[in-house]
């Protein structure tokens, strides 16, 4: 396969992340269709935009971290000031982390769409030779799926989410195959329209992976079929399409190779599974992961930092919905500025330094056990769910769980706050899930009213995008 070992380390000294969203300025990448020439020209495209993808302003740091912290489960320190806005729910449409997740977030779009393009027209005029198409298709095929996982991202946290009553509501900027050029007019489509996009550039995904047959990368440190499959899986259960994304889910953890994610699964030992973290190598929980090194010159803003020389902390109402038997409290540390942080993003050989996973198979486990427990099918529901509930000694038995659709539901939602502390999946659960959330310096709040604001730059370049009007309105009563 030709393609740099790990990509998502490339070009991290090159880049500089900019501004203008929709500014098709791609720094290191090529400049508009015409500029590619080869296929080295789509893979070092591809290099840049992973880079993007696992840089701090995205998947490195701030589009994971950010709902955390808005969501009761985690809390900033006032002191290095790193997220203690989202904490306190003082940020504004002028917060530097949110202009910079919409910022790279669409240069990830726009990137890739480019890249797609370019390598496709190559295709049709013959600049890449025959022998070189599985590969090409290779490359296209991760570009859609990377577009997807942005576009994912980006309007989980700038649109509402999706049902039936707010599928109508104004979603975030489309870009399918054509990209605005600087200072065109755009506007926002429909969050239904946003997940269209999502879903056929998942498709169209698909589609190259297999046209490239035997070359498509299977790796956990890229978006291949693996974690394409386990986006799949994450962006249908959103929709309500349960089948569809429980058969994702399945399919993730069958192109894992490691078992069927159900409690007879080769489950990682207690041992394993807290000695994994921390880690800069590949472990049997990985469907995609941001793979880091020394090599990488981490920012200040990145994870590995925000939670231990920063004094994020793990907040106290989740520290309570851990058993006294569960192993995963061993995880919670305490934190060098005081209270309890997580050991997650500790690294081992450098503090600073280890991986970060976006998509696990525990995570396909608690989406298949989800979708069965609403469709009534209790003891399949029971027997995905105990691949990660059993981390708690005190359960050794689907007996041990809940007998009724609701109550297991209600028992998925703390086991996922469990399972993901610090990883970025509570301010989507909660949303999609309906819950009413509490955290140390709230209660009960709606979450599902709630949506970030388009960041003021985007809006102020007159462009046409338009504002989520009134959403402060929907923050937390204290």
């Amino acid at each position: 396969m030709k393609i740099n070992k790990y990509l998502v380390l490339g070009f991290a000294f090159a880049l500089g992340l900019g501004s203008c969203s929709l500014d098709t300025e791609l720094y290191d990448q090529k400049q508009g269709s015409g500029a590619y020439s080869s296929l080295k020209d789509i893979e070092s495209s591809l290099n840049g935009i992973y880079y993007r993808v696992g840089s701090y302003p995205f998947l490195g740091n701030y589009a994971t971290t950010v709902g955390d912290f808005c969501s009761g489960m985690s809390t900033g320190s006032a002191s290095s000031g790193h997220m203690y806005s989202y904490s306190a729910f003082t940020f504004t449409s002028t917060s530097a982390e949110l202009e910079d997740i919409w910022n790279v977030g669409y240069k990830i779009i726009t990137g890739s769409t480019e890249a797609i393009n370019a390598a496709n027209k190559m295709l049709e005029d013959g600049t890449i030779v025959e022998s070189d198409h599985t590969t090409t298709y290779n490359y296209i095929a991760q570009f859609y799926a990377l577009k997807a996982l942005a576009n994912y991202y980006l309007v989980n946290l700038y649109a509402l989410p999706y049902s039936e009553s707010n599928k109508s509501q104004l979603g975030i900027i489309i870009i399918d195959k054509e990209i605005p050029t600087a200072f065109a007019k755009v506007s926002r489509g429909t969050i239904e329209d946003t997940y269209t996009q999502i879903t056929n550039d998942i498709q169209a995904a698909e589609n190259a992976f297999e046209q490239a047959g035997e070359e498509a990368v299977n790796s956990a440190y890229y978006m291949g079929m693996m974690g394409l499959q386990a986006l799949k899986a994450r962006v249908y259960l959103s929709l309500g399409k349960y089948s569809i994304a429980e058969a994702a889910a399945k399919e993730a953890i069958a192109l894992k190779g490691k078992g069927d994610g159900t409690a007879t699964d080769n489950v990682p030992s207690d041992e394993t599974y807290v000695s994994m973290w921390g880690d800069v190598v590949m472990t049997d929980e990985d469907l995609f992961t941001i793979k880091k090194s020394e090599d990488d010159n981490l920012s200040a803003n990145s994870i590995n930092t925000l939670y231990k020389s920063y004094y994020a902390t793990v907040q106290n109402n989740v520290i309570n919905k851990f058993g006294a038997n569960d192993i995963r409290k061993q995880l919670l540390i305490d934190g060098d500025g005081g209270g309890t942080t997580t050991a997650k993003f500790v690294g081992k050989t450098s503090t600073a330094v280890c991986n970060i996973p976006i998509f696990r198979k525990s995570e396909m486990s608690l989406i298949i056990a989800e979708c069965e427990a609403r469709n009534g099918n209790i003891g399949e529901a029971q027997k995905y769910l105990m691949f990660t509930a059993k981390r708690d000694k005190d359960i050794t038995s689907t007996s041990d769980l809940p007998s009724t659709s609701a109550d297991l539901l209600t028992f998925i939602s703390e086991e996922r706050i469990r399972e993901f502390v610090a990883e970025g999946h509570r301010f989507y659960d909660a949303r999609r899930m309906g819950d009413l959330v509490s955290g140390d310096n709230f209660q009960n709040w709606d979450i599902q009213k709630f949506v970030f604001p388009i960041p003021e730059a985007e809006i102020n370049t007159g462009t046409g995008c338009q504002q989520n009007d009134n959403w402060s309105d929907y923050l937390p009563a204290f």
